[in-house]
């Protein structure tokens, strides 16, 4: 009875044995790094490995139904997913725009370094598998009785394949194997988005400084009064405290999230004008036909939407590419700190140097480094809820405390010179307050952003009227638009674009 079944129904037999085999094959490694530590976060993880099976069974039935076609893609398919799964296992990377750009722009030798015998055996034991799946799949027969089973098969795994998707925005598409589809849309995304017609703002720049330094630091999701100068009671700054960083706790941003956030504050935005974000570009431009030498220095990835402003630089630099802002791998903003010195190095009277931060950006642990769990105890699951509250807390004033040393150790590499910063989060962050968790909820302790200024000494004497505006300006309240205009009048930059009374660095009138 049961060879009969079989026999009858070969094909669904030979998928079902196909999939699961390969499902452990390709999809485990991508919940190796995942943190659980409960019994219902288990249970999600199990969920999504299952329904990431189902996506997985309904690519094999379109590549099986024609012997041929299998022969050819399936063995191609695996190939690449073993490859991917080896990386995904030991070091969580992830596909997505940026390491594909950095695979096209790489060299051999560069390909060969990740090279290892315990690669070539794994893929070696995948394809064998493949290689033996072909074999059976020649001796298999499609047949009538076997075409109904399988289209309800297939309609219904892609069904809870997408469905999940949607409700959970691209959950399942950010894991490998299924992330080489996300991220090659995105690329073509992000080519359109480049070849988009922008006005180039600040052309009839013209810089009054000899030698000049100016550092923009984006931070993430850093809210303001998670900050001892913005009213915090942990001392979570204690060496910009300790520097006399000029603190600005009134600062509101009308968009909390990333993209919307930087097209604003980059661009000539305000709250009564938002066209500029989608039709002109960046203050980049205006600093580069000011004379200014210009560099985008990155611990995340960039976003599509922001593609055309980073290509403004004359310089990009994206601190390890493969691992994703969503991965669990600890990528740290001190990496930073090597290709900044170098950036600062180089043979340029002028540069505007633009540091964008991993920061205070979810998942918290893996932001800062062990030494820094300064404040327990820190999280040990992704769970948003009112119980794991104080631990996401923690978590995240130790990405803080961390974010604190980075600046630091930059500000120590320009101490010397004539420069000055600043630095500005994206958007702040919401522990549940109101029901509202991480950002994008456009929540109040979401609106208000860390913010402050540093100078040098050296800027300090040359150009101290400024440097005592920005301190009486300190308890202004503005939005981020302020940015655009107040980070070309620091940098003695003047263009017809530039609004002085949107600077932070002209004096207030008096009253």
């Amino acid at each position: 009875m049961m060879r009969a079944w079989i026999s009858k129904y070969s094909l669904l037999v030979f998928l079902v044995f196909l999939t699961i085999i390969f499902s452990i094959l390709i999809l485990v490694p991508n919940y190796r790094h995942f943190p659980v530590s409960t019994v219902p976060e288990i249970i999600l993880v199990v969920l999504h490995y299952g329904l990431s099976t189902l996506g997985l069974l309904a690519i094999f039935i379109l590549l099986s139904l024609n012997k041929y076609i299998f022969a050819v893609l399936f063995p191609l398919f695996i190939f690449l997913s073993s490859l991917t799964a080896f990386f995904v296992w030991h070091i969580d990377i992830s596909i997505n725009l940026a390491l594909i750009e950095s695979i096209i722009y790489t060299d051999v030798w560069e390909v060969s370094s990740y090279l290892s015998w315990k690669l070539i055996l794994y893929i070696l034991f995948c394809c064998f598998f493949a290689v033996l799946f072909v074999v059976f799949r020649f001796k298999i027969r499609l047949t009538r009785l076997q075409i109904l089973p399988l289209t309800f098969l297939f309609v219904f795994s892609s069904f809870l394949f997408i469905l999940t998707n949607k409700l959970r925005f691209n959950s399942l598409l950010q894991r490998a194997p299924f992330a080489y589809y996300l991220s090659i849309n995105d690329y073509l995304e992000s080519r359109k988005e480049l070849s988009q017609v922008r006005i180039l703002v600040g052309d009839d720049s013209v810089s009054e400084a000899d030698t000049l330094i100016t550092v923009l630091v984006i931070g993430e999701a850093l809210r303001s009064d998670h900050v001892q100068m913005g009213g915090y009671e942990r001392l979570t700054m204690p060496n910009m405290e300790e520097r006399g960083v000029i603190y600005y706790p009134n600062i509101h941003s009308p968009h909390t999230h990333t993209v919307s956030s930087l097209r604003y504050f980059l661009t000539r935005s305000t709250e009564s004008n938002s066209e500029p974000m989608f039709q002109e570009g960046s203050f980049i431009n205006a600093f580069k036909a000011g004379g200014y030498y210009t560099s985008w220095l990155a611990n995340q990835n960039p976003l599509t939407p922001l593609r055309f402003f980073i290509s403004e630089s004359d310089t990009v630099i994206v601190n390890r590419p493969e691992i994703s802002d969503y991965s669990n791998m600890k990528k740290l903003d001190s990496e930073l700190i090597p290709y900044f010195k170098d950036l600062v190095a180089e043979k340029h009277p002028l540069k505007l140097i633009i540091v964008h931060l991993a920061g205070n950006h979810w998942w918290y642990n893996k932001n800062f480094p062990d030494s820094f769990a300064i404040f327990t105890p820190i999280l040990n699951n992704r769970e948003l809820s009112d119980n794991n509250r104080e631990r996401m807390i923690n978590s995240y004033d130790n990405i803080t405390l961390f974010v604190d040393y980075v600046l630091n150790e930059l500000i120590g590499i320009i101490e010397d010179k004539s420069a000055f910063m600043i630095f500005l989060s994206d958007h702040g962050q919401s522990f549940g307050e109101d029901g509202n968790w991480l950002h994008a909820n456009d929540a109040p302790t979401e609106q208000n952003p860390a913010c402050f200024f540093w100078f040098s000494d050296s800027y300090g004497l040359r150009y101290p009227e400024k440097v005592e505006a920005v301190s009486l300006n300190s308890e202004k309240q503005t939005d981020t638009s302020f940015l655009f205009h107040t980070i070309l009048d620091g940098s003695l930059i003047t263009s017809s674009y530039l609004d002085l009374e949107m600077s932070l660095f002209a004096k207030p009138s008096q009253p």
